[in-house]
């Protein structure tokens, strides 16, 4: 008697969200980078607990591959091509780790350099 045990339960779906989640979530393993932040919403959202991450975008084409642009803002004499680098392998590891997608593309954005703040 050959019994095959496995169960088909259904279909499994990731909203574009968690994949920014996840990516918004990695920026915190590369050093001198933060994520670009508009306004005073954001802040406010968050200490209410809601997410809301307007500096990555994800989207999904016709043959349901995904891309990510994040924007970002790097910290005064970091060397720009190379973090940027650093930030798309966290990414692309990160989100492969999670949900097991291969993403098309990664598109860092540089929206500003900063200086760090110095802690006292």
């Amino acid at each position: 008697m050959n019994r095959d045990n496995t169960v088909d339960l259904g279909v499994v779906q990731i909203h574009k969200k968690v994949i920014g989640d996840i990516a918004a979530a990695s920026i915190k393993e590369v050093p001198g980078v933060e994520l670009a932040t508009f306004g005073i919403i954001g802040p406010i959202a968050e200490a209410f607990g809601y997410k809301n991450f307007p500096a990555v975008s994800v989207t999904v084409d016709k043959e349901s591959q995904v891309s990510l642009e994040i924007r970002v803002i790097i910290y005064y004499g970091m060397n720009i091509p190379v973090v940027a680098r650093q930030i798309q392998d966290v990414i692309q590891r990160a989100v492969e780790d999670a949900v097991d997608i291969n993403l098309k593309e990664i598109n860092v954005n540089v929206q500003a350099i900063e200086r760090p703040e110095r802690s006292a």
